[in-house]
């Protein structure tokens, strides 16, 4: 088959023409590629950063939750050891304890 210089001319402006649209599409997505890439990278960083401060939020909570049962245990002890009235048959009202506990007359 003999192709005309007209016809062969076409041809390989064609064939240039899908290269270098294949070229440019294989550019676009190299490119694409490498901020997606480093998108990732940054985001893994502050994935591991939150995951990092979470622990300590959960441990620092932890010790949170120690210290006000320890708190409470000991507001217990001594909310126990208030004597009774003068009759001897009743302990305050917690109202009593938190307005002397302020200073309120």
């Amino acid at each position: 088959m003999i192709l005309t210089a007209k016809a062969k001319i076409i041809a390989i402006f064609s064939v240039i023409l899908v290269i270098g649209i294949l070229f440019g599409l294989w550019r676009t997505t190299s490119i694409k590629l490498a901020n997606t890439r480093e998108q990732l990278s940054e985001v893994t960083c502050q994935l591991d950063t939150v995951t990092k401060e979470n622990a300590r939020l959960v441990e620092y909570n932890k010790q949170r939750d120690k210290q006000i049962k320890e708190l409470e245990k000991q507001y217990t002890e001594k909310l126990n050891a208030i004597p009774a009235d003068l009759c001897g048959d009743t302990k305050p009202s917690k109202e009593l304890i938190e307005f002397f506990k302020n200073g309120e007359k």
